[in-house]
């Protein structure tokens, strides 16, 4: 008798913890897996640059971008994870400007902002810039 009288609350408990356990597992953190969000990305700089280009495996992010004042302002989707995105940054200057740093944040919506800033050499700027959100 007192087997039945535990054997039906045991089963309810085990139930609910195998499926506590299967939602845990097929859930992901935000930053697990790559995820898309939209971006507020920011161009500050001390000189004007002639150009300025922000691509993600050739799809350029900053097209059209408005660079008569500092900072400057658009928005755009990106990826998103802890592993890290490999931006492909570069800019050019008018012939005679001194070497001039260049800063990006990226702001995607729901994650922290993110920040860089490189230096230009010779009025041309082109590197690589790998951004992960943990």
């Amino acid at each position: 008798m007192a087997f039945c009288l535990l054997a039906v609350p045991l089963a309810q408990l085990t139930g609910n913890v195998t499926h506590a356990k299967e939602t845990i597992s097929i859930s992901a953190k935000p930053g697990d897996a790559p995820v898309k969000a939209a971006a507020v990305i920011r161009v500050r700089f001390a000189h004007k640059p002639l150009t300025v280009s922000l691509k993600k495996s050739g799809h350029e992010l900053l097209p059209k971008l408005d660079l008569s004042a500092s900072p400057t302002e658009t928005r755009a989707e990106i990826d998103v994870s802890k592993g890290g995105h490999e931006l492909e940054v570069s800019a050019t200057w008018p012939p005679g400007t001194p070497d001039t740093a260049l800063t990006l944040e990226i702001e995607p919506d729901g994650f922290e902002t993110r920040s860089e800033t490189r230096w230009s050499s010779a009025a041309a700027l082109n590197e690589i810039i790998t951004l992960n959100w943990q």
